[in-house]
């Protein structure tokens, strides 16, 4: 990828993701802040509604107690309830009681400001301030029978009760609805009467009405659990269920899912102290949080727009930025080795471009002179070559050659190349070795480790080894060059299919009488018709050296597995473990184990037979 794309990619990403983060700050700081707002709007609602029904009905409350507070009025009361109307002679008492009390109710304050406020009681006697709009029932018995709240009114002994909308039950004609405040009159023995305060249905829509548009449900609760009122609400198992919601005392929004539609709610209630009414504030979550769509769609657009802007002026800029970097580039593209001497013109109001460009300058000028030393060494090299195979020289030059590239590798900063020299120079100077025909397993180690460092400067991060070897049995011996055509072995076969990481490990310790190593990797592993015809040709190596002298001179060809094997068997005069198999979890092992008994001095004597 080039520079320019990634600069591109690196600053669009940091837009993105600076755009992400601050468009998903600011909606959900708006979306906090309009909810909280519609909370608060809800509860102030609810309050407000709260505040005008307890004012709606003070004054209710204030009419039945002036009319109580009335010692004319409680006198005419308990006449109308303790005289006895099958004596002719008390219908003059009644009349008299009945004109103090109707006077009371007919009086400007109460005609004026209420819709009606009657005295009833089970006697049959209806006294009432609104004769003007409807005329009255005649069976007035039989409707004060059929009035429900009678047996609610003796039971709060003379405490107020707020009466749900019900028909007015006294007009002959035109149903109207109305809602009411009951007190009953309590006497020695117990009811003597009941006044009624009446108002019409439409105070409440008044007070708890609401826009249509708002989406809002208002449900209004006697301290009974009667609804009051409700805007609409049809399914009477809602209601049910909106009236048995516990409301708490701080008024504070809730979400609730609705068990009966599944639909996440805000339900804000408060409870009146004063008339122990309920008004609860539905509203469906998704229809509150409707705008914010709006909002969050805007944002969206106004987030895409500034990325895309962004974008184009970034590509503008990465341009302009990587322009001399892509000269460089050309420049370094078209560098052969007839034009190294020559000098770069290049022209940059980058300083740092500039200074490259020198950098680059002196680069060339290093390398053609490395170059030409390079030249001149190849030519000394290969007339040495030509002289040793002449001379049949000692294999001395060798390393020495490998020390002038070493010290080439010094003199140009390549610590590359040193670290190459010195492992080829150990491995050579181990394997045409005369002194001794056999090795330490510490030897062994060392020269595998030095041909793996080669193979990691080929491979790189593509081979990983490990050599873990217990010191206990570092110093027993064993033939010359086993370990690494082993190693090598599983570097050239067994990563011919596989692209991954190539895992080499060696692991050595102590197992009884006997040391024990096992060579690991994580290839492709034998294939099964492979691995059997290597243990058949193990197996029928074993026969041979079983019936043939080796002293005599046997001959060992190759240095595969198997004449690895063979090797090790004369050594070991036969006593020695080769077991090669595959992995249950991928790759292949060759384990290898041998008697602790061989020391030098007896792997010297070995030695001698093993090569005579």
């Amino acid at each position: 990828m080039s520079f320019q794309w990634q600069l591109l990619l690196t600053y669009s990403l940091l837009i993105i993701i600076l755009v992400i983060a601050l468009g998903t700050s600011f909606f959900l700081y708006t979306s906090n802040v309009f909810e909280s707002n519609a909370y608060s709007n809800l509860e102030v609602i609810t309050d407000k509604m709260l505040e005008q029904f307890d004012k709606h009905i003070i004054p209710m409350d204030l009419v039945t107690t002036y009319l109580l507070s009335d010692k004319d009025i409680i006198s005419s009361i308990s006449s109308l309830a303790t005289i006895e109307r099958i004596n002719i002679e008390s219908n003059r008492f009644i009349t008299e009681a009945q004109k103090t009390i109707h006077s009371a109710l007919l009086s400007y304050g109460i005609d004026k400001n209420f819709y009606r406020v009657s005295f009833i009681n089970r006697n049959g006697d209806f006294l009432t301030s609104n004769f003007r709009i409807l005329s009255i029932r005649k069976d007035l018995e039989t409707a004060i029978g059929e009035l429900e709240w009678l047996e609610l009114a003796d039971s709060l002994k003379g405490r107020k009760t707020i009466i749900p909308p019900y028909l007015d039950p006294w007009p002959t004609s035109d149903n109207i609805k109305v809602f009411g405040l009951v007190r009953a009159v309590i006497g020695i023995n117990g009811s003597m009467g009941y006044i009624e305060v009446q108002s019409p249905y439409s105070e409440l829509e008044k007070i708890f009405s609401l826009p249509k548009e708002e989406g809002i449900n208002v449900v209004v609760v006697t301290d009974r659990g009667e609804i009051l009122y409700h805007n609409g609400i049809k399914q009477l198992d809602m209601l049910e269920y909106y009236s048995q919601l516990d409301i708490s005392d701080d008024n504070k929004p809730t979400v609730i899912k609705n068990p009966k539609t599944g639909v996440d709610e805000i339900i804000v209630g408060a409870a009146s102290d004063y008339t122990g009414i309920k008004v609860i504030l539905i509203q469906d979550k998704s229809i509150l949080i409707k705008p914010l769509l709006f909002t969050g769609n805007i944002a969206i657009m106004v987030g895409v727009l500034v990325i895309i802007i962004s974008v184009i002026c970034i590509y503008f800029l990465s341009k302009r930025l990587t322009k001399p970097i892509k000269e460089l580039k050309e420049k370094m593209e078209a560098t052969e080795l007839d034009n190294l001497p020559q000098e770069i013109k290049f022209s940059s109001s980058n300083k740092e471009i500039e200074s490259i460009t020198r950098s680059f300058q002196r680069l060339r000028a290093r390398l053609n002179e490395s170059i030409q030393n390079e030249i001149k060494s190849r030519e000394l090299q290969m007339q040495a070559s030509f002289d040793s195979l002449q001379a049949q020289v000692n294999p001395h030059f060798i390393y020495n050659t490998l020390n002038v590239l070493a010290n080439k590798g010094i003199e140009t900063g390549d610590d590359e190349i040193c670290e190459i020299c010195d492992s080829i120079a150990a491995m050579l100077r181990y394997s045409t070795s005369t002194l001794k025909r056999y090795a330490t397993i510490k030897d062994e180690l060392e020269h595998v480790s030095n041909y793996l460092l080669l193979m990691k400067k080929r491979f790189e991060h593509r081979l990983v080894f490990n050599i873990d070897v217990d010191n206990e049995i570092l110093d027993q011996v064993l033939p010359k060059i086993v370990l690494q055509h082993i190693v090598e072995n599983s570097i050239n076969h067994g990563f011919e299919k596989k692209q991954e990481r190539m895992n080499i490990e060696i692991i050595g310790y102590r197992k009884g009488d006997c040391w024990h190593i096992e060579i690991n990797d994580n290839g492709d592993g034998f294939d099964d018709k492979v691995l059997t015809e290597i243990k058949e040709k193990l197996n029928e190596m074993k026969s041979e050296l079983e019936i043939l002298d080796y002293k005599s001179g046997f001959q060992i060809g190759g240095m595969g597995l198997i004449n690895t094997y063979a090797r090790l068997m004369l050594f070991f005069k036969g006593t020695v473990t080769f077991e090669i198999k595959n992995n249950v979890q991928g790759g292949a092992s060759v384990i290898i184990e041998a008697p602790m008994r061989i020391q030098e001095e007896e792997a010297l004597n070995n030695d001698t037979n093993y090569y005579n």
